[in-house]
Order: structure tokens, then C-alpha cells, then sequence
């Protein structure tokens, strides 16, 4: 962003001109997607919008920070609220809400992620995986007969589950938002946590 709101109103510019962007993205695609429309479609002047976005790849790129965000706030809510009495559980809340996370607005979100992987802004850093691969270790502390859940560990089961979840949003997979999926999901976290005989 060129510069950060500082007011509510500026803040709710801002707000409006992410919405309107993720609607046209759903709602028409991404051949439709420019600042005009976007300025059109939030109710804001187009130099309004350029106040605070230079393009509308930065526009893209706020969307793709605030939904991270998002996604690791949701983690972190259903860990602390749940506290979850084993492993499965624990493991199934984190995989249910980073599913229902790339599930919604399906079609926006394969179109950001796909216009991210162009602009190569997932590598070589994922800050959103980070923080979950974060949470996985000091979860795992709480489940003793589990084997060790180092950082490297924690980084490896992140980026295999969220690589099957982006495989799935990219491709339009009709299993994304099945308890099948879910499921295996679950078997694979709870398989690579546990100690080996």
C-alpha cells in the first residue's frame, strides 16, 4: 500500500476498495478486474484509490495479506476456545478452518492465489504458514505422546497440508469441502505426529 489509513473513514475506504475487488473477482473474473471498476464498484473516486494502492496488483496483494491474517486469527481462535482434549481433535479444528477458509468466495480465492503464484509472492515465505507451523509446536506440547514437533517438523506438515488445500482450490477439486477430504487431512497431521514404534 502507498500509505496506511489512519482514520476510521479512510480505513472504511480502504475496506470497500478490497471488497469491491473480491466481488469482481467472484463475481465476474479476473479479465474484468481494473482500478476503475473497482473504484466504480466501492463508491470511491479512482484517486481516492490511488491513494492508497499504486495498482491493482497491490490491491490484490492487501487481499492476500488480510485474508492470511484471517486464516492464521481463525487458527489461533479455534485452538484457544476448543482446548481440544486429543490430538485428533486439535488437529481436526486447525484442518476444518483452514478448509473453510480457502472454501469460501472458491472462485476469488483460486484467481488470488493463482495471480500470486505468477507474481511469485507465496516463495520463498509463507508469514501465514509460519505462524500456524508456530502453533502446531506449542500445540504439540500439550499432547506428550506425540513425538517431537521441532520447527522443521512443523514446517513440513504445513506446507504438505496447505499445498493440498491450494491443489484443490487451484483445480476446482469437487472434494474440497467433503468430510472425506477433511478426513484425510486429519490421517495425514495425525501420521506424521506420531512416534514411531
Amino acid at each position: 500500500m502507498r500509505k496506511s489509513p489512519t482514520q476510521a473513514r479512510a480505513t472504511q475506504t480502504v475496506d470497500a476498495i478490497i471488497e469491491a475487488a473480491t466481488q469482481i473477482l467472484q463475481n465476474e473474473g479476473e479479465e474484468r478486474l481494473n482500478t476503475n471498476r473497482i473504484a466504480e464498484r466501492a463508491g470511491v473516486s479512482i484517486g481516492s484509490l490511488y491513494q492508497y494502492f499504486a495498482d491493482k496488483e497491490a490491491i490484490i496483494e492487501a487481499l492476500a495479506t488480510r485474508e492470511r491474517n484471517k486464516i492464521v486469527a481463525s487458527i489461533i481462535k479455534s485452538l484457544s476456545v476448543t482446548n481440544p482434549p486429543d490430538p485428533e481433535s486439535a488437529v481436526r479444528e486447525v484442518v476444518r478452518t483452514l478448509i473453510g477458509a480457502f472454501a469460501r468466495r472458491l472462485r476469488a480465492r483460486r484467481i488470488i492465489v493463482g495471480m500470486m503464484l505468477r507474481r511469485w509472492q507465496l516463495a520463498p515465505r509463507e508469514k501465514g504458514a509460519d505462524e500456524v507451523a508456530q502453533l502446531l509446536v506449542a500445540a504439540a506440547g500439550k499432547f506428550p505422546d506425540n513425538r517431537e514437533m521441532t520447527p522443521v517438523a512443523a514446517f513440513v506438515l504445513t506446507r504438505a497440508m496447505l499445498g493440498v488445500i491450494r491443489s484443490a482450490v487451484m483445480e476446482s477439486s469437487p472434494y474440497l469441502e467433503t468430510r472425506e477430504f477433511e478426513d484425510e487431512l486429519v490421517h495425514l497431521a495425525l501420521g506424521f505426529r506420531r512416534k514411531e514404534p
